[in-house]
């Protein structure tokens, strides 16, 4: 297999959820997203999509989006324990997470980024900016985020004290967006929620997840 990489934060997320799982040998290609290289017609040729992680099989099979890949590295990991879950009941409860965190959270941060007038020359005509939607964006994430602030009192993850692909989502897409342009989703104030992100913070494979894989990653 073949993980195409890069600098962002859904495959932060998937280096993440590698890192986590375990059990898995992969190839991995570093993608420039600075100079837009997964815009070319070279990656492009890969994911018409022209986006990042992208998972090549030995089969020739292209996976892409971030659970997607992540679904299938869980069932082709060797041993250890699946991040998805182990029983109907528990896959069900990551998915609804994950899909709650990704929906409400995540991908509105994202929008809300990418609706920045600062980010055209960024993206080079790739994007059109919305400038007017940030202040409902940003309300909209606030009001997602008090709520999960009052569903984390007296839990460790979000599925209670299973860690799961729901926790590593949510981080791994928010991460380097909080330390790069969106520090205000960890204001004072929502105080389960700045708990809960400091355990996140503290896994050795968070601080791991950071960098970009090498020219192959077995764990």
């Amino acid at each position: 297999m073949k993980l195409y990489d890069a600098p962002a934060p859904n495959p932060m997320a998937v280096r993440l959820f590698i890192l986590e799982r375990g059990g898995l040998t992969l190839d991995v290609e570093t993608v420039d997203i600075m100079t837009l290289q997964n815009r070319r017609r070279a990656y492009r040729a890969i994911n018409p999509r022209g986006e990042v992680p992208t998972l090549q099989l030995d089969s020739g099979t292209v996976i892409t989006e971030t659970t997607a890949i992540c679904e299938y590295l869980d069932e082709m990991a060797i041993g250890g324990t699946s991040l998805f879950g182990n029983t109907a009941e528990q896959r069900a409860e990551t998915r609804m997470w994950l899909r709650r965190m990704d929906l409400e959270i995540c991908q509105p941060v994202i929008a809300w980024f990418r609706n920045d007038p600062a980010t055209v020359d960024f993206y080079k005509g790739n994007r059109l900016p919305t400038p007017e939607a940030r202040v409902n964006q940003k309300v909209m994430i606030n009001q997602a985020l008090n709520m999960l602030d009052d569903e984390l009192q007296g839990k460790t993850w979000l599925c209670g004290d299973r860690f799961s692909a729901a926790d590593i989502h949510f981080y791994g897409l928010l991460k380097m967006m909080i330390m790069q342009v969106c520090e205000w989703v960890l204001l004072p104030g929502r105080d389960n929620l700045l708990a809960y992100w400091k355990r996140l913070d503290e896994r050795d494979a968070s601080r791991k997840a950071l960098t970009t894989f090498s020219t192959k990653v077995t764990v």
